[in-house]
């Protein structure tokens, strides 16, 4: 694969990420703790290019300063793992 394929796929999943949790952070009612807990998930699918299972957010760095199912009820985690999962399948999508 080219270089000029791969920073063109790099963008494009750049983008998916961005549409899809910026949708997310403006139709959910988000605390600054709950929107940097988006950062850290953000910032993992940039490092990571996606998130492969959400049961990572119950881990390290996600589970500090307070875990997932803490700072979020259940209605916001299940539109929070549908982004992550969403973001999951245009990667695979396009990698694939």
């Amino acid at each position: 694969m080219d270089l000029k394929r791969i920073s063109g796929m790099t963008r494009l999943l750049h983008s998916v990420r961005s549409v899809a949790f910026s949708e997310f952070i403006n139709d959910q009612s988000l605390n600054q703790r709950q929107i940097n807990f988006v950062h850290k998930i953000i910032n993992h699918m940039e490092q990571n290019g996606y998130m492969e299972n959400v049961a990572v957010l119950q881990k390290p760095p996600f589970d500090k300063p307070i875990s997932f199912l803490k700072l979020f009820d259940v209605r916001t985690r299940t539109a929070l793992m549908k982004a992550i999962n969403n973001v999951r399948e245009n990667a695979v999508t396009v990698a694939g």
